[in-house]
């Protein structure tokens, strides 16, 4: 977003602005401001020279211009706006520094100038500097509020930071001043279905198509929105056609991968995973060698060879999940290491035979460690997983080792020992809202089973959502786990003596389904692709029901499945009772 400034007729700046004009032939108007310079001298003409470069792609002819006229230009707010739109061209986004100082000079020596305020915002997004970028952006509207992409590209901002409600004014007043722009459709469409206004976001989706067919990110967020609603047939025309329109884009192969994996079609599924890596969720993942990643079983290393660095990249229940293939790379006799989460070496070294194979992450060198590698969650793909191939032998979690006296529950006497996990990791904000379910909804049918003497409660919920036990926790057949247990193995040692565990999508949920314990699971409408869709049951977790939303955010009629579940367990009609 360059504004120039008109001057005298036949003068750099005069060139400067027929170049800007709509329909310039910026080859020609190259040609007279080369000629100019070379028979002036006077550098003022690299501005045109380097303007008609950046328009015909030659960037770094462009910089080369711009770093000629510096001298005689650096004090002209308009040279420096263009040195910054050329820097923000260069590869790797190599000019990024070069670009920020320029708009920083550009605003020093025109403050009033909207434009460049804009584009440092646009800089500083990049850097992740949300704060400054949206001060940044608001300074820009508010010394030209015609400006739609500074509207767009704040909102846009906002919908990312999950700030919903206040994108979307931003964005509608972009679509009010450029109704024409399916990337402003596209990003109003987001933000609504941040907010699970699904038809809304549909319509926007739909707009953007309208105006561009080929508008690739648009056709993956109605895929997006259709396996939010349940419709996941459906869903796969649109991201299968947003991956063909967006080939070289990650997200795009991403969320395809998710669907084909929630439909069951493992060997697409488990190929498109592999674009995790390229996508900004996983760019910071830390690959623990610099030898060869594992991509087919041909690759493995065979035994007597240097042993295959096995890699935990994602999280704690994923990695008790797809623990199962270290017992599969054993049989096969291929030598391993299991490299994983500090919180999760006690759980691995206690509860399987591979104590002396279990390595806490980050220990290696990968600059000189050449040993083969493979992501724990690449070796479904590896290994060739397909529905009927799942591992599922349970339990694969089991120790050997006395239930410490601290970790050993009382048997409830004629009564059942449940326990109870109401709330996902807070820390995946997109995810907890989604996953967890308010505790008062399960509390009266939990409490009436209390009062009648036919389950002790066990509650296995951590951080500040354990208080919403509080109106409860004085109940004598309650115990409240938060404060007495110190880790994953000791947790493991809770599970193994309960007779039922009811939780939501958890790592809870995983050691339950790994040490074969019955176990409910409480699922939102839009689950996890590894809960597959429309079943009770789970191929990975023979031990496991699961319990479905049947619309978005429908926790009392999960818990009223629930309910009727709990009454066929104890052979009473609890709502009969409840009413006498």
């Amino acid at each position: 977003m360059v504004t120039v400034i008109q001057t005298h007729q036949g003068s750099p700046h005069d060139l400067l602005a027929k170049a800007a004009a709509q329909g310039a032939n910026h080859t020609h108007l190259l040609e007279i401001a080369h000629q100019q310079r070379t028979v002036s001298g006077d550098e003022m003409w690299g501005m045109p020279m380097a303007f008609c470069l950046w328009q015909l792609d030659r960037i770094g002819e462009a910089m080369l211009a711009l770093d000629q006229a510096e001298a005689v230009c650096r004090d002209n707010a308009d040279f420096q706006m263009l040195r910054g739109v050329v820097a923000r061209q260069l590869p790797d986004r190599a000019g990024d520094s070069i670009a920020m100082q320029a708009y920083r000079e550009a605003i020093r020596l025109a403050p009033h100038r909207g434009d460049a305020h804009y584009c440092l915002a646009n800089i500083l997004v990049d850097q992740d500097n949300i704060q400054a970028a949206e001060g940044m952006y608001q300074r820009s509207l508010q010394l030209d509020s015609g400006q739609q992409l500074a509207w767009h590209n704040l909102g846009r901002m906002l919908s990312f930071a999950n700030r919903f409600t206040e994108a979307i004014p931003l964005l509608r007043q972009s679509i009010i001043l450029n109704p024409k722009h399916a990337d402003s459709w596209c990003n109003l469409g987001l933000a609504l279905m941040g907010l699970e206004r699904f038809q809304q976001a549909l319509a926007c989706f739909h707009e953007a198509i309208a105006l561009d067919s080929n508008h690739g990110a648009t056709h993956i967020n109605i895929g997006n929105v259709l396996i939010s609603k349940l419709e996941p047939d459906e869903a796969l025309k649109y991201l299968e056609r947003g991956a063909e329109l967006e080939s070289s884009s990650a997200n795009s192969l991403w969320n395809l991968s998710l669907a084909y994996l929630l439909l069951g079609r493992f060997k697409e599924g488990w190929h498109f995973y592999e674009s995790r890596y390229q996508t900004k969720a996983f760019e910071k993942a830390h690959i623990p060698t610099t030898g060869l990643q594992v991509k087919t079983v041909e690759q493995l290393p065979a035994l007597g060879d240097a042993p295959l660095v096995v890699w935990a990249e994602q999280g704690m229940g994923d990695s008790v999940q797809f623990g199962r293939y270290l017992y599969l790379l054993n049989v096969m006799g291929v030598p391993f290491e299991f490299h994983c989460r500090p919180q999760l070496i006690t759980l691995f070294q206690h509860w399987t035979p591979f104590a002396d194979r279990i390595v806490r992450e980050r220990t290696t060198e990968p600059a000189s460690d050449q040993r083969p590698h493979v992501s724990l969650m690449s070796l479904p793909m590896v290994l060739g997983t397909e529905m009927h191939t799942i591992p599922c032998s349970v339990p694969y979690l089991f120790c050997n080792q006395p239930i410490p006296a601290h970790l050993q529950l009382d048997s409830p006497p004629g009564g059942l020992a449940v326990g109870l996990v109401w709330a996902s990791n807070p820390d995946n904000k997109a995810m907890y809202r989604a996953k967890s379910i308010p505790l008062g909804v399960l509390m009266p049918t939990l409490t009436q089973l209390l009062d009648l003497d036919l389950i002790n409660l066990h509650s296995l919920q951590f951080g500040d959502d354990a208080a919403q036990l509080q109106p409860w926790e004085c109940h004598d057949r309650i115990t409240d786990w938060k404060d007495r247990l110190t880790d994953f193995n000791e947790t493991t040692h809770i599970l193994r003596q309960l007779d039922l565990v009811i939780t939501v999508d958890t790592a809870v949920a995983h050691l339950a389904g790994a040490l074969n314990r019955p176990t409910w699971l409480l699922l939102p409408a839009n689950a996890d692709f590894r809960w597959l869709r429309d079943r009770d049951d789970c191929p990975w977790y023979p031990s496991m029901r699961l319990f479905r939303q049947s619309q978005v955010n429908d926790w009392p009629g999960v818990a009223q499945q629930v309910r009727q579940a709990l009454a066929e367990l104890v052979l009473l009609d609890l709502d009969s009772m409840q009413r006498s």
